[in-house]
């Protein structure tokens, strides 16, 4: 008998398109963005923000993906994936950081490989653009 999808695709919640989301956010599952959030983002696993997704917020996680919109910085424990379709507006810090040919990028990379231990202590929702 096949599994319907993949494991990690039944595991992850969707903030959908039509959600609009104001604050600070906190989750410990993975989750994709599709909607909007404005103000903080402190996630544990894997964040994606979507093709629709639009976030105006710093961020910290294990991982970070994007295929939409973001500004503000990015800080991922593990690594950040840049697509082709996104625009970022705002600088970078992790050990592994990819971003495609294509993809509409402002800011500054630093890749650390201890950004996971300094990823508590970025919390300035200031700094987001």
């Amino acid at each position: 008998m096949s599994s319907p999808g993949p494991v990690s695709a039944e595991r992850m919640s969707v903030f959908g398109p039509t959600l609009k989301f104001k604050g600070e956010l906190k989750a410990q599952e993975d989750l994709k963005v599709e909607g909007r959030i404005e103000g903080t983002i402190h996630h544990q696993q894997r964040l994606v923000v979507g093709s629709k997704g639009e976030v105006v917020a710093n961020v910290t996680a294990a991982t970070i993906d994007v295929d939409g919109k973001i500004q503000g910085d990015m800080l991922a424990k593990k690594s950040v994936k840049v697509s082709q379709t996104a625009i970022v507006r705002g600088n970078i810090r992790a050990p592994s950081v990819s971003i495609t040919e294509g993809a509409n990028f402002n800011g500054s990379v630093t890749m650390e490989p201890n950004a996971g231990s300094v990823a508590q202590g970025f919390t300035n929702p200031g700094a987001a653009r």
